[in-house]
């Protein structure tokens, strides 16, 4: 096995808890194959951690138990597999909910990759090759621990070449998959791109928003996607949602969620266009909302404008503000990584200010139990949701 020394911090670091290795962790550029493992040593040439290597979006590895190198690669993890399924024994047993993560990367034991459950299919994704490279492995270890599975869906997150973005990896898999969240259907499509229908990781904020937020109020949904915000909504009781999204799909998608619900679409609108430019046109109608939820992507381009969530969010806030009823409600989102919640909650205050708004923060949200985060380990819990009420200005 490969010995390479790493500096003096990334010692400490690892110590820690931190499993994400960076190349600059290394004392010398290291040259390894794809998922090969290797240990990390200090000066001396002491051992101080086992990895494997892989290069992925943000790093070159990842931290593993050093059994992973003793034993074959499907005993174990088979045996990480049984341990996350263990945790989340009681969402397992949940009638009402039939989506969920089963494995979360190095939230559960080996970082690199995850898989989703979608009542009865698997959903992995694969963000490097060195990991894609234990797929056998894998595949057969999710049989062993749920042998009711019935198909598996592959996302390679990765550059490769000859690799297609998603693939059928076992099984069948049906066009669409009819999953429950607490009670409400959402349609997913697993193997049509890298997004499915539903964010599994805002469970909790869309059950907030149908219990707290949304009986008997206005709801305006920005960068909907395929609606799931406004489907719980109105589920909840808003007699009147708005959905927005720059994506043609958005218009079948929405409309899909409220027809496999039972909902009724009067009153309930859908605009296909940059959520800016929707802003300024709600204004010109003397528009506003009881509740706005907005959860843009970390980065987007449209034909007129370019967004960067780390940067330019404070300008949603603000223009969020000039349609926000009396006392009303807004609900800001990011999953931006590289997003500290600190910064994000600054980001925010400085729109309301900009918009010469009071707000008073409600409720704060992360990352569901079924998305573990390791201690020592920020980047991975990227997932920040604060609650928001408009106040008096005095």
């Amino acid at each position: 096995m490969q010995k390479l020394k790493i500096r003096t911090q990334a010692q400490q670091a690892f110590k820690d808890g931190l499993k994400l290795v960076k190349q600059n962790d290394f004392v010398h550029d290291p040259q390894f194959e794809e998922g090969e493992i290797v240990e990390l040593v200090d000066e001396r040439g002491h051992f101080v951690k086992q990895a494997y290597l892989a290069k992925q979006n943000k790093g070159i590895g990842w931290i593993v138990d050093e059994a992973f190198a003793h034993v074959s690669s499907a005993s174990f993890f088979t045996k990480v597999f049984a341990k996350a399924k263990e945790k989340r024994e009681a969402l397992i047993k949940d009638e009402l909910t039939t989506a969920y993560r089963i494995y979360n990367g190095e939230g559960d034991g080996v970082g690199g990759f995850s898989i989703d459950w979608y009542d009865g299919y698997a959903l992995i994704q694969w963000y490097s090759l060195g990991i894609y490279r234990y797929r056998e492995a894998i595949l057969t270890a999710i049989r062993t621990i749920y042998p009711d599975c019935q198909g598996v869906v592959g996302k390679n997150r990765f550059k490769a070449e000859n690799l297609p973005k998603s693939e059928v990896l076992a099984g069948d898999i049906p066009e669409t998959v009819t999953v429950l969240e607490n009670g409400l259907s959402y349609v997913t499509r697993l193997n049509d791109g890298w997004m499915t229908g539903i964010f599994l990781d805002q469970r909790d904020v869309r059950q907030y928003i149908q219990w707290e937020l949304a009986p008997g109020r206005t709801l305006l949904n920005l960068f909907c996607y395929a609606g799931a915000f406004s489907v719980a909504a109105a589920m909840g009781g808003s007699y009147a949602t708005t959905s927005v999204d720059v994506a043609k799909r958005t218009t079948d998608l929405v409309t899909e969620g409220w027809e496999i619900n039972g909902l009724p679409t009067d009153g309930h609108d859908i605009y296909i266009m940059d959520v800016f430019d929707y802003y300024d046109y709600a204004a010109k109608k003397g528009q506003t909302f009881d509740v706005i939820v907005m959860d843009p992507p970390s980065f987007a381009r449209t034909k007129k404008h370019t967004f960067k969530a780390s940067k330019d969010y404070h300008q949603l806030v603000t223009k969020a503000l000039d349609l926000l009823a009396p006392d009303g409600y807004l609900v800001c989102s990011t999953n931006a990584a590289n997003v500290s919640r600190d910064h994000f909650m600054q980001l925010i205050r400085k729109g309301s200010k900009k918009a010469q708004r009071k707000l008073n923060n409600l409720q704060s949200f992360g990352l569901p139990a079924d998305f573990p985060v390791p201690a020592g380990n920020p980047e991975s819990d990227y997932l920040k949701v604060e609650v928001f009420q408009l106040t008096d200005e005095d």
